[in-house]
């Protein structure tokens, strides 16, 4: 059930309580997606962590934020805290998916005192600009993740949504465009997206996918490009659990890897055989990971 919080300058914030334990937060990535598909991964964990997920300044039903630069990370970080605030949650651990990893990195590195463990599910550490400096490893990633579902029959609508992605978001007033865009795309997020089961997984999570235009525009117009998270990494003191499947195309091993080698106390679990959402690709793998690092 969507419950709401009230914050000062007459904002609010939504977010939906699943599972008993010790309290967490589960951050969404995107950036601009609401909570709600996070909740495959709050039930997974719902014996371990009491789960709060939030929606996104601008997603689902909380309050827009007046600067589009607000939806950096660390813009992030500011209001997912003063939610945190807003309910009287002690220091806590974060657990965050893709940008919403990115975002969980942040807030360890900038608030430890609200930060006791991180979880980091397919982290999005540096951008396109970043990686061509670098030598292109993730590019290269990126490319044979794609390519490697050339022979299905859906392969050319997700091909041209994905290769013109940039182009239709930062043109478009309306952010069904962006929600299309995801439809056509989702399943080159996945290792094996005909697999019956995998297969009506994608389906849920299109019910679920809902973007903020304002949000999806931002992280197109340079955040993505220019994002680097290598300076703050060595600032996070928490212990952190690192996650990514090997054949994620966007935050796959070359993405983890740099990540966990900058912070003093990570775990690193690379997932074989699965894509970008390994509570879908591979629950039970993700859920001894898990299990392992808190023990």
């Amino acid at each position: 059930m969507t419950q709401t919080v009230e914050l000062p300058g007459g904002r609010r914030a939504t977010y939906e309580v699943i599972g008993e334990g010790e309290p967490a937060l589960m951050l969404p990535g995107g950036p601009g997606l609401a909570a709600g598909y996070m909740r495959s991964t709050a039930e997974l964990f719902a014996g371990v962590w009491r789960s709060y997920l939030i929606d996104p300044h601008g997603s689902g039903g909380s309050t827009a934020p007046d600067d589009p630069a607000q939806y950096s990370p660390e813009g992030h970080v500011v209001f997912y805290d003063e939610v945190r605030g807003a309910l009287g949650l002690p220091p806590l651990t974060v657990v965050g998916h893709s940008f919403g990893a990115t975002t969980a990195l942040t807030y360890a590195a900038l608030l430890p005192d609200a930060v006791t463990r991180a979880v980091a599910l397919a982290p999005f550490g540096f951008g396109t600009d970043v990686d061509e400096a670098g030598g292109g490893d993730a590019a290269a990633e990126m490319e044979a993740a794609v390519s490697r579902h050339a022979g299905s029959d859906w392969y050319p609508r997700a091909r041209d949504a994905w290769d013109s992605w940039t182009e239709r978001v930062l043109a478009a007033d309306d952010p069904a465009v962006v929600d299309e865009l995801f439809s056509a795309a989702l399943p080159l997020y996945f290792a094996y997206p005909d697999r019956p089961d995998v297969a009506g997984a994608i389906d849920a999570l299109r019910g679920d996918l809902r973007s903020d235009l304002a949000a999806s525009k931002a992280w197109e117009n340079g955040l993505y490009q220019t994002i680097d998270l290598r300076p703050l990494l060595p600032q996070i003191a928490a212990p952190v659990l690192i996650v990514a499947g090997e054949l994620d195309l966007i935050c796959g091993p070359a993405q983890a890897r740099p990540i966990a080698g900058g912070i003093r106390h990570a775990t690193l679990g690379l997932i074989l055989e699965c894509g970008h959402w390994p509570v879908q690709e591979a629950p039970e793998e993700l859920r001894r990971i898990v299990a392992a690092w808190l023990a």
